[in-house]
């Protein structure tokens, strides 16, 4: 009796590792992109808090605040919009509702190209430090 020492995988041990690997990546992929739209928003977030500070500054100096996303630059520009440093969020400035420019604003980070796949496609900060957002609650949009 002769015995042949066959080495390799017989073609059902190959379609069981790539159902595997298929199934790992459906799984992986949608938590992946989740983390990358939740690290986009800590951009905007953190880039509202500094137009924010900056228009707590200028109103330090002129007593007002401005509709310009970038006040510290002169001239002020009006209606003058901030962009994130990678670009997934544009940032204007505007008076909070029910008020004018001179004595309180809302600055409200806008979601840019596949950015605007997150859930939270808004998030807004006033002169009072209060939050907002829109496309999911805002405790959810901040807090992630």
């Amino acid at each position: 009796m002769h015995h042949s020492n066959l080495k390799g995988f017989t073609l059902i041990e190959l379609l069981i590792v790539v159902a595997i690997v298929g199934i790992l990546a459906s799984i992986a992929l949608p938590a992946y992109q989740n983390s990358v739209l939740r690290s986009g928003r800590a951009e905007a977030k953190n880039e509202l808090l500094q137009v924010a500070s900056d228009q707590e500054r200028y109103f330090s100096n002129f007593n007002t605040y401005v509709d310009d996303a970038l006040p510290l630059n002169t001239p002020v520009v009006a209606s003058r919009d901030r962009t994130t440093v990678n670009g997934l969020y544009v940032i204007s400035v505007a008076a909070c509702g029910g008020g004018a420019i001179t004595n309180c604003f809302l600055a409200t980070a806008t979601a840019q190209a596949a950015q605007a796949n997150d859930t939270c496609t808004t998030l807004t900060l006033s002169n009072t430090g209060a939050r907002g957002a829109t496309g999911d609650t805002t405790n959810e949009c901040w807090q992630r």
